[in-house]
C-alpha cells in the first residue's frame, strides 16, 4: 500500500499524469509584446484625414524608425531583453534556433560570447539552395555552431518557424520561446508577440518540440520526409498531450490547425484577430462567418489599406490580398489599421486570434501568417492555448491595439505621406 502511494505521489509530482502544462514542474509561461516605445513623428505640414480632420503626426508608439530600437530593447519587459537574459544565463549549455530570417546583431554578439564559453548552437534558417546567412555563418568562428538551411525545395515553401529552445536535452528543465517574430528588429520595434515557457522534458509539449527540432535538422530536406517523421515521432511520445496547449507543425498538420480555428470560430461569440498577411482560405472562412452574423474584428498593418488604395503592393502586403480583405468591411468586418513605417519595412507582425467561447476563451498563435501557404507548404509552428492567464494577456493586448494604437479607416490620412 505504501509503495502504491509513493508511486502515485511520484507520478503526480513529476507531471506524468498531468493534463495541463501547469501541472508539470518547473512551470512558467510569460507572454511579452514588443509594444515599442518610439518618438512621435510629425508631418512637415498638416495632413487631412478621410473624415476631414487635420493630422499633425503619426500615432505615437505605432510608427517607429530604426533609431527607436535602443529605447525599446533595453526595457525589462522587452522580448529583446528577455532573449539576451536566456542566452547569457550561466545555466544555458545548449541552444536551438529556427527562424525565417536572422539579422539581429546584438543577439548574434550574445550568441558568439556564449559559444566562446562552451555553449553549443544549432541554427536552422530559411534559404534557397546555395544561399547562406552571413551573420549565422560568422558564429562558426565563435565555437560549436551548426547552421542548416531549409525550405524552398522538394515540395517545401519557406522555412518560417520561429523557435528558440534552451537546453533541449536537459533531464530536468527546458526553456522554449515561440513567437510571431523573426530574430531581427522583431525583438523590439516591429509589433510582435513572444512566448517564453519553462517546462519539464516530461511534458508532451516539450517532447513534441524535440520532434520538431530533430525533424528540421535530420528530416527537413523534403516535405514527404518531414511529414512522415513528425507523425512517427509524435506517436512514440508516451505522455498525454496537454489539454491547455496543443501544437501543430506544418507541413503535415496545417489542415488540423485550420480545422481547430474553424471549429472555435463557429462556436465563439466574437473573434478578435491580428494579422500581417491574410488571404486564401482565411478570407473564405471570414466570409462564411460574416454571412452567419458572427462579430469579427481585425487589426492589421496599414500596408494592407495602402495596397488597396494604390492598387500596388506596399511593404510586405500585396494588392491581390487587399482586394479580398478590405471589401469585407462592407459586409460587416470591423477593421482597424496600425500606421507603421513601411518605408523601413517595420510591421504590425502579430498573428493571433482570440476566441470568445463563453467560459473557456482560447488563443491561436504561432509563426505563420493567416494564408493558405502558411498552413500547407511552409515550415511553421502553431499553438492553441486555453491557459487563462495567457488568454488574458492576449485579450488585453488586442484591446490595447483596438482601443489605443490602431486607426479606423475614417481617421487614416487621405494620402500615404511619410513624416
Amino acid at each position: 500500500m505504501k509503495k502504491s502511494l509513493f508511486v502515485l505521489f511520484f507520478l503526480l509530482c513529476n507531471g506524468l499524469w498531468a493534463k495541463s502544462l501547469k501541472d508539470f514542474k518547473p512551470y512558467q509561461f510569460e507572454v511579452l509584446f514588443t509594444n515599442p516605445e518610439c518618438a512621435e513623428y510629425t508631418y512637415a505640414q498638416p495632413v487631412i484625414a478621410n473624415n476631414g480632420e487635420s493630422l499633425l503626426a503619426k500615432p505615437k508608439n505605432v510608427y517607429c524608425k530604426p533609431a527607436d530600437h535602443a529605447r525599446s530593447a533595453k526595457r525589462e519587459t522587452s522580448p529583446h531583453k528577455r532573449l539576451l537574459d536566456w542566452i547569457t544565463d550561466r545555466e544555458t549549455k545548449e541552444i536551438f534556433m529556427a527562424y525565417l530570417s536572422f539579422s539581429n546583431s546584438e543577439i548574434t554578439d550574445a550568441l558568439c560570447t556564449a559559444l566562446k564559453k562552451g555553449v553549443t548552437l544549432t541554427l536552422v534558417l530559411d534559404a534557397k539552395p546555395g544561399e547562406t546567412n552571413k551573420q549565422a555563418e560568422s558564429l562558426k568562428s565563435c565555437g560549436e555552431a551548426l547552421v542548416h538551411y531549409r525550405g524552398n525545395q522538394k515540395g517545401l515553401g519557406f522555412a518560417h518557424n520561429k523557435l528558440m529552445v534552451i537546453n533541449p536535452n536537459d533531464s530536468k528543465t527546458i526553456k522554449l520561446v515561440f513567437s510571431s517574430a523573426n530574430m531581427s528588429t522583431g525583438t523590439s520595434i516591429h509589433h510582435e508577440n513572444w512566448n517564453f515557457i519553462t517546462t519539464s522534458p516530461q511534458s508532451y509539449f516539450a517532447q513534441a518540440h524535440q520532434c520538431l527540432m530533430k525533424g528540421m535538422v535530420e528530416n527537413g530536406a523534403s516535405r514527404k520526409e518531414f511529414v512522415a517523421f513528425i507523425d512517427q515521432c509524435r506517436k512514440a511520445i508516451s505522455a498525454e498531450e496537454e489539454s491547455d496547449i496543443q501544437t501543430y507543425f506544418v507541413p503535415g498538420e496545417g489542415k488540423k490547425a485550420f480545422a481547430a480555428i474553424k471549429a472555435m470560430a463557429e462556436k465563439s461569440s466574437r473573434l478578435n484577430t491580428t494579422a500581417h498577411r491574410f488571404s486564401g482560405m482565411f478570407v473564405v472562412l471570414f466570409e462564411e462567418l460574416l454571412k452567419a452574423g458572427k462579430p469579427l474584428r481585425l487589426v492589421t498593418d496599414d500596408d494592407m489599406y495602402w495596397s488597396y488604395k494604390t492598387r500596388s503592393s506596399v511593404g510586405r502586403n500585396t494588392n491581390m490580398e487587399a482586394f479580398k480583405v478590405i471589401p469585407m468591411m462592407e459586409r460587416g468586418l470591423e477593421m482597424q489599421f496600425m500606421e507603421t513605417n513601411h518605408n523601413s519595412f517595420l510591421l504590425q507582425h502579430n498573428k493571433f486570434m482570440v476566441f470568445e467561447l463563453r467560459g473557456q476563451d482560447a488563443v491561436f498563435t504561432g509563426a505563420g501568417n493567416f494564408t493558405t501557404s502558411a498552413f500547407d507548404n511552409n515550415f511553421e509552428n502553431y499553438y492553441v492555448i486555453t491557459i487563462p492567464e495567457v488568454v488574458d494577456a492576449y485579450t488585453a493586448q488586442f484591446n490595447h491595439f483596438w482601443d489605443e494604437l490602431s486607426t479606423p479607416v475614417e481617421k487614416l490620412p487621405v494620402r500615404d505621406i511619410r513624416p
